[in-house]
């Protein structure tokens, strides 16, 4: 006699895999930096909205009027340039300067080599997500802040 319970034979049955086709559409990236923060919808995202969004927005205003990043060997000259940016673009876009405040120049001036790490990782998972097409890629910005060490994503742009 053997002690314990009876071994249970395992039923195979045939499963059947079926393909379901899905298309997902994201918002492009231009069309995710120019959101309109007038209407009543962007209002009460904006409480929502990380200031990083803008902070990128600023840095992508300096790179594109310099042609380079802010460098530290001109830092007083680069700083006024991207609080004035900061003024402008807030302005135009009609949004309280006070969303990005003034001591974000201090974090604008070098590249920490962790937080190119943690954002090189979630691309590439973002990558193996879309090709797999196991789970959905974050739609449609990541920012990650090296110094509070916490990542957000945010979906901006037209709904």
């Amino acid at each position: 006699m053997e002690d314990g319970p009876d071994t249970k034979k395992a039923k195979l049955e045939a499963t059947e895999t079926t393909m379901v086709k899905k298309k997902v559409l994201f918002c492009p990236f231009k069309e995710a930096l120019e959101v309109d923060w007038s209407s009543d919808k962007a209002k009460a995202a904006l409480r929502r909205t990380t200031c990083d969004y803008f902070l990128l927005q600023v840095l992508l205003k300096f790179r594109t009027d310099k042609g380079r990043d802010p460098q530290s060997d001109t830092y007083g000259e680069d700083s006024e340039l991207l609080l004035q940016i900061r003024n402008d673009l807030l302005e135009s876009l009609g949004v309280n300067p006070d969303v990005l405040p003034e001591d974000f120049v201090s974090c604008c001036f070098s590249e920490m080599a962790p937080v190119c790490a943690v954002v090189g990782g979630v691309l590439g998972q973002e990558v193996v997500k879309a090709l797999s097409q196991r789970d959905p890629p974050h739609n449609n910005f990541f920012f990650f802040d090296g110094i509070k060490g916490n990542g957000i994503v945010e979906c901006l742009g037209p709904k």
